[in-house]
């Protein structure tokens, strides 16, 4: 981990709002300090991203770059809570991005509204500290993965549908990524249903993300060493170890 220094001092108005996290031995004014220094990139806005984008936000991260070229609709609103009615047919990347700035005005934040792909990737990835997959589908994801691994970059990723989430945190050369998960890949099905969700699922689950990209930032241990599963049907928490794969493209870089 590689998160710059920042020497400036906290003003009394952000100790005042961290004063809860400030008091926390895992953290304090240094790691305090460490969040805003940080920069993290949020590749989708939706569901898993609402959560992860409010509690970035709320921690007190500097810099966050949001990316999604989806608009809200209808459909959106049972899950993805930085959004209302009056935001129907606007986009997510910008709303979600208003709704940040007003929670933390002191907040950076860079909107790509756009689609991810490896062009993309490969150009912004290495100006975040670590990144969030906060997608539907696993094509992007693997973009994600593949560019994260190039980069050097930590990426957690995480997947939901209903009453169940995924999550595991990608540290190249410290774990195994979603190539050893998924050696033969995975094809989304073209023209398939969404995918059915109760609200609290992303919920749970993007807080959960979030809670590991801080984790990371200040130097704790994240879940790299396999695949945490999430049933909220019988409030389950269950984790799969998964080595590397030893031909896997994680284990080179």
């Amino acid at each position: 981990m590689n998160i710059k220094e920042n020497r400036m001092k906290l003003t009394k108005k952000q100790q005042e709002i961290y004063s809860r996290q400030i008091m926390m031995q895992e953290i304090g004014e240094e790691g305090q300090k460490k969040l805003a220094a940080a920069s993290v990139l949020v590749v989708g806005c939706g569901g898993l991203g609402a959560p992860v984008i409010y509690y970035l936000t709320a921690m007190g991260i500097g810099h966050l770059g949001l990316c999604d070229k989806d608009t809200v609709s209808l459909s959106n609103l049972n899950r993805q809570v930085l959004f209302t009615m009056d935001d129907i047919g606007s986009s997510k990347a910008i709303k979600a991005k208003e709704r940040a700035i007003a929670l933390n005005p002191m907040l950076t934040v860079t909107v790509y509204d756009m689609l991810m792909d490896e062009k993309l990737a490969g150009e912004i990835i290495p100006e975040y500290d670590i990144v969030v997959d906060c997608l539907d589908n696993f094509a992007t994801r693997f973009i994600l993965n593949d560019a994260c691994i190039k980069a050097n970059k930590p990426l957690v990723h995480a997947g939901v549908g209903e009453f169940y989430g995924q999550l595991m945190t990608i540290v190249p050369g410290k774990g195994s990524c979603l190539r050893c998960l998924f050696p033969n890949g995975i094809k989304d099905k073209k023209n398939a249903r969404p995918p059915a969700v109760i609200g609290p699922t992303p919920g749970v689950v993007g807080t959960m993300q979030a809670v590991e990209v801080a984790k990371y930032i200040l130097g704790l241990q994240v879940c790299n060493d396999g695949l945490m599963t999430y049933n909220g049907l019988d409030l389950s928490i269950e984790k799969v170890k998964i080595s590397a794969s030893p031909s896997c493209m994680c284990r080179g870089y």
